[in-house]
């Protein structure tokens, strides 16, 4: 596995964990986080160890942002390449190929919320605030990921204010899955992430690439390509496997469909 200095990596139960860690700069992305971010996710795209992703910081924050300090300081070409640098982590993480969890701390403010709006599931601490705050450096937040999450009205409230929301609002609106209580932040999203990931790398994939697509079309056209990805399933040897064995256990009493019901 390659080394990056600003990452921790590890693989456990299918699950990439991607944890940031530039703890100087709060995990503000700036030329090496977003290099480095956009490094690992690549190389987990083919490795089929990793169903899923899951992106995590501390219990105290995920991520600070844009790096100010790097937008104030480059002008011409060279914010030219830092933008560019940014839709490359951007469209890495809103493309991605396999699911993604992003696991939220303290506050997550402009470019910190939009990380995780990006990904497909949040789950945050009772201790995070989620805010599109680049108004407020004359910038504009990336609204797309928001709407896809939360109505109109309420994703154009963060939009034009800039102001921060508790995570129990963010649950409130949908901007996130789940709130969970300081401390108890990795545990619960590393859980979350193992139960995408028990599907295996190639359901997985497909799943995530049905939710991409499917949500971009009509509701007609969106029926007829979702059976066609069924029939694409049930011709395949992961499909007549999982058939045998769920239909031996329900024989016996034991139905995977409620396996985790009591939790």
């Amino acid at each position: 596995m390659t080394d990056y200095p600003h990452l921790k990596l590890q693989v456990e139960d299918g699950v990439g964990i991607l944890q940031l860690n530039h703890p100087e700069k709060k995990n503000a992305l700036g030329w090496e986080l977003h290099l480095e971010i956009i490094g690992a996710l690549e190389g987990w795209i083919e490795d089929d160890d990793v169903a899923c992703v899951l992106l995590i910081g501390t219990e105290d924050y995920l991520c600070a942002g844009w790096r100010l300090d790097v937008l104030d300081g480059i002008t011409g070409d060279e914010r030219r390449r830092f933008t560019d640098l940014a839709l490359k982590l951007m469209r890495t993480l809103y493309d991605y190929p396999k699911p993604m969890v992003a696991a939220a701390a303290g506050v997550c403010p402009g470019y910190g919320m939009d990380i995780c709006n990006m990904c497909d599931i949040t789950v945050a601490s009772e201790n995070a605030y989620f805010g599109s705050t680049q108004v407020k450096y004359a910038m504009n937040g990336f609204y797309h990921a928001m709407l896809q999450r939360v109505g109109s009205q309420a994703a154009r409230r963060l939009y034009f204010t800039g102001d921060p929301i508790s995570a129990q609002e963010a649950l409130k609106i949908g901007l996130v899955s789940e709130v969970v209580p300081v401390g108890q932040l990795r545990v619960a999203a590393l859980a979350l992430a193992r139960q995408i990931a028990e599907a295996g790398p190639e359901l997985a994939r497909v799943l995530k690439g049905t939710a991409l697509r499917s949500g971009n079309m009509d509701h007609l056209s969106a029926l007829e390509y979702e059976l066609t990805v069924t029939h694409d399933l049930t011709q395949r040897a992961i499909f007549k496997d999982r058939v045998k064995t769920g239909y031996s256990q329900l024989k016996s009493g034991v139905s995977k469909a409620i396996e985790r019901l009591a939790d």
